[in-house]
């Protein structure tokens, strides 16, 4: 049996998955300030009827970096990084940088070396103003050579408990986001850290000796212990939690396909080709930062369940903010769920409670209306009713979603084109179907569908799609082979390697060095062994010397396939 966790803003799911079957689903409130508490509470609500020795492995897909992030509650980092010569960089990062001195250049040609001796006095200075014990490390070209990142690491290490180095999490040729990449991977480390503590604790009291693993952004998943050293990448899980669900519910099909996961504070809108999900080009975006962590392209926007709905100068607001639940489950203000309780849309909670709430709100803007002069004697006639309201406050979220849509479906259909095919066959996107999970998605799926006039489909156990992805996702790494065939240097940036007698000298043959060392790390880590491996992207550029292109400099870069390990009937 296979456990899967999704903690989320509003709410944490849990599943428990035997076979093809949810044989257990829970749906708990997010506890912000205390996440254990909601997690302990859906936990125990799918354990009753569970022996828990039969349980292979848990999986997790949680809030706790993003939010980390989102609410600028990292720690403070000492930011060190090689440029060589180019622009200064000091606008780019969170911080402002400590530059040392070296430079790599394009080829992974040390040019300078970094002095240590120089490295260890800058540190200790530093480290006396900032008093952290975290910090990170990124060197332009250090994917194609990590060597002056990892003598650096080497004279840090004494210095700073936590290091993150740019090239060990990234492969990619693009040294502001690997940068920005260590820098939230080091700042989230301690909350990371003991958030693992707290969820093997709270598994080892209900007796779940199963392994831990944990969802990452790019849809794959890591044992817990082996993401410690790269925390950042569980960041965004829940969009990526979401992908997978849809993916094991069969849902989806081959045509174009707009997926929506309805939440209780946003709608996360995923585009899909051909039965695949699109994922983002270069790398996520951590706040306004841009960052190399691999994930979906997922765009949210912010219409849930308990969007808190408002009058502001005589007309009706839905969402963004969530302030709490609905008022038919005790809240305060009204939400967009009080007004799909008052429509018949939803069963849940005190109707009377919201109908209630839906007077209040017509009440005012009646009085709003009688105080316009501008209106007719007819409008004066015609009071606004609750259920008049309620529809009101659905068509504001449904406007809403489908700006939302449209704005994703039209970014697609802009982006620069690569490929020669894609210029000669364009696929332009145009939505065919409409699938909906979440926990909203029953009560307001079917109006999105009516709205944008396409077929809409909710699967079952809609509302634990989340926690089913998480539960059934497959591990993945991925790993990046940069072959320069004149110098016959091979570098594996993400282990640390660097080989200079590399006799390598076409791309067919760097793509089974590359599967060969990805086959080998997933041995080592003890990943399945029948996993696919994709080639994400292969890079080839003749090097020209003398009017001729005698050698090459090949980066291939793969991974476990992502996806989920079987379907859920």
């Amino acid at each position: 049996m296979l456990l899967g966790l999704d903690v989320g803003g509003t709410f944490t799911d849990a599943v428990i998955i035997d076979g093809h079957r949810v044989v257990a689903s829970a749906k708990r409130r997010t506890t912000k300030d205390n996440l254990m508490q909601g997690i302990g509470e859906a936990l125990d609500a799918i354990l009753q009827h569970c022996d828990t020795t039969n349980i292979d492995q848990v999986t997790l897909s949680t809030t706790v970096v993003t939010n980390t992030i989102v609410e600028e509650k990292e720690q403070v980092i000492d930011l060190f990084v090689v440029t060589g010569p180019g622009r200064n960089v000091d606008d780019i990062f969170p911080v402002n940088p400590i530059y040392l001195q070296g430079y790599t250049d394009h080829r992974g040609i040390v040019v300078e070396r970094t002095p240590t001796n120089v490295v260890r006095h800058i540190a200790e200075m530093v480290q006396s103003l900032s008093g952290t014990d975290l910090a990170a490390i990124s060197a332009k070209f250090g994917v194609r050579n990590p060597q002056e990142e990892l003598s650096i690491t080497e004279v840090l290490k004494d210095k700073y408990n936590t290091i993150s180095s740019g090239s060990l999490l990234s492969g990619s040729l693009n040294f502001p986001r690997r940068t920005i990449s260590a820098y939230f991977n080091s700042a989230v480390t301690p909350v990371f850290t003991v958030f693992k503590k707290n969820v093997e604790d709270a598994l080892s009291v209900r007796n779940i000796k199963a392994p831990l693993h944990i969802l990452k952004a790019d849809g794959g998943s890591l044992p817990m212990e082996h993401m410690v050293s790269r925390p950042v990448e569980t960041a965004f899980t829940g969009p990526a939690a979401t992908v997978l669900g849809l993916s094991a519910l069969g849902a989806i099909g081959e045509e174009h396909t707009v997926a929506l996961d309805i939440g209780g504070t946003t709608t996360d809108i995923s585009l899909w080709k051909q039965g695949r999900p699109l994922m983002t080009k270069n790398g996520v975006s951590i706040r306004e930062y841009p960052s190399a962590v691999r994930s979906f392209a997922v765009t949210s926007v912010g219409i849930g369940g308990e969007s808190v709905v408002r009058i502001v100068d005589g007309e009706i607001t839905v969402g963004p903010e969530r302030v709490g639940p609905s008022v038919a489950l005790g809240g305060v203000e009204p939400t967009l769920g009080d007004a799909l309780i008052v429509l018949g849309y939803a069963s849940y909670g005190k109707v009377g409670l919201a109908e209630r709430a839906m007077e209040v709100l017509a009440n005012r803007l009646n009085a709003s209306t009688k105080g316009d002069t501008t209106q007719t004697h007819q409008q004066l006639a015609e009071d606004i009713t609750a259920s008049g309201v309620a529809q009101s406050i659905v068509n504001k979220a449904l406007q809403t979603i489908q700006h939302g849509i449209d704005e994703v479906v039209r970014a697609e259909n802009k982006r620069p084109i690569y490929v020669v095919a894609d210029i000669v066959n364009p696929d332009v996107f145009v939505p065919a179907q409409i699938v909906v999970v979440g926990g909203t998605a029953p009560s307001l799926g079917p109006s999105i569908g009516k709205y944008m006039d396409l077929p809409i489909t909710i699967p079952e156990n809609a509302a634990v799609a989340n926690a089913i992805g998480a539960a059934l996702a497959l591990s993945t790494i991925e790993l990046t082979v940069h072959v320069d065939t004149k110098r016959r240097l091979l570098v594996i940036p993400e282990l640390g390697i660097k080989q200079q007698t590399c006799t390598l000298k076409r791309v067919e043959q760097v793509v089974e060095r590359a599967k060969e060392a990805l086959s080998e790390e997933a041995l080592r880590l003890g990943l399945g062994k029948d996993q696919d491996i994709e080639v994400i992207s292969i890079e080839d550029f003749p090097v020209v010397e003398g009017w001729q292109s005698m050698e090459r400099l090949i980066t291939v870069k793969v991974q476990l396939a992502a996806g989920v390990k079987q379907y859920v009937e």
